[in-house]
């Protein structure tokens, strides 16, 4: 295994400049502790490369196994590369002394405890993992990179053959690239390799490669409520292209490559406490993840069984709430061009996803 790690950078968020000092360290009083503002920790990774399984041969490796095919025969996924590195990485091919830069000191990746009033979890201290974020707006929707297109339409909706009119989006005509102009040398290379083992011999490699990865305005949120944890979670990624594809067992005579480019991914799960999120793992060692239903806390019934508290909740989630956005500006699979594909403004009510033993 090969590490490139020229140096880190450590830094808290509250200092905007190191200096050298000699001092002695004094208590401070009631008021003077109740003056400081901590902000949590910041840190960013300087010129920074990874490459991870160079040295296969001599054992030093990361292998997934206890999993067996259709037929019960054992397979072994064996990680034979993994790489962080900067732009033109080839694939991996190239990454050695072309780093890239994980945040900058403005921008940093922050781990800090947030008021949680101020975020929709009342009386809560939160615990907040985020990358950098320079999109502006503040709610889901506002900061979205896709550039919408709208028109003024009129439907009739049923029963009673009810009108409904106002914009409607009509199609997805770009991306707002515009936020990452100023951070290229911030954009990495991804990529892994994982050689494909069964019954004990090697059968072929599958490759995933990311170029051009932004990470912007995502967070992992998470606090105690009912004696469990719970959070939220939003992902905004964007990738200049992703490449998929199969090769031999030696890693040669590869198939056609499935490429993405343009990727957008803008997902936000969880609302708040209004839909928390929770991760559980039961006793036979599977994962749950769960978007749990929307809380709209009725105290009073009307005649049709609902209450105006819970409709202005429903509408305020649908105005507001969580969304999320998919956009793949060209899907191609070897030689063919699929042309591209959006997923726009999907909410979530509920979901929950399990592992299985297969």
């Amino acid at each position: 295994m090969t590490k490139n790690l020229r140096y880190g950078m450590l830094s808290a968020a509250l200092l905007s400049v190191v200096v050298q000092v000699k001092a002695e360290l004094i208590g401070l009083d009631d008021q003077e502790l109740g003056d400081v503002d901590g902000e949590g920790i910041g840190f960013i990774l300087e010129d920074f490369a990874f490459e991870a399984g160079t040295d296969v041969a001599n054992g030093n490796r990361l292998d997934i196994s206890g999993i067996k095919n259709k037929n019960g025969q054992d397979v072994v996924l064996s990680v034979s590369q993994f790489y962080v590195a900067g732009a033109n990485s080839n694939r991996g091919s190239n990454v050695i002394g072309n780093p890239v830069n994980l945040g900058r000191l403005l921008y940093p990746y922050n781990l800090e405890l947030v008021d949680g009033d101020t975020i929709g979890i009342a009386d809560k201290a939160v615990f907040e993992y985020s990358a950098p974020q320079r999109n502006t707006g503040l709610l889901s929707g506002t900061d979205s990179m896709l550039v919408l297109a709208t028109e003024n339409r009129t439907e009739r909706r049923f029963p009673n053959q009810q009108q409904s009119t106002g914009q409607r989006v009509d199609r997805v005509t770009g991306i707002d690239t515009s936020v990452l102009n100023s951070r290229a040398a911030e954009r990495a290379d991804f990529g892994i390799r994982y050689d494909l083992n069964v019954a004990g011999s090697q059968a072929q490699s599958l490759e995933g490669h990311a170029q051009g990865v932004a990470i912007d305005g995502s967070y992992i949120r998470l606090w105690g409520e009912n004696n469990e944890m719970v959070g939220n979670l939003a992902l905004k990624v964007f990738a200049s292209d992703l490449t998929f594809y199969a090769c031999d067992s030696a890693g040669n005579n590869c198939g056609q490559d499935v490429r993405f480019q343009n990727f957008v991914l803008e997902n936000e799960l969880g609302w708040g406490e209004k839909q928390p999120v929770t991760f559980e793992v039961d006793s036979s060692g599977n994962f749950t993840i769960e978007v749990g239903r929307l809380n709209s806390a009725c105290a009073d019934l009307n005649s049709s069984g609902g209450c105006s508290l819970g409709s202005a909740g429903y509408s305020d989630f649908y105005n507001n709430g969580p969304r999320a956005d998919i956009h793949i500006g060209k899907l191609s699979v070897g030689g063919s061009d699929f042309g591209s594909a959006t997923i726009s403004n999907m909410q979530i009510q509920y979901l929950r996803a399990t592992s299985r033993d297969l």
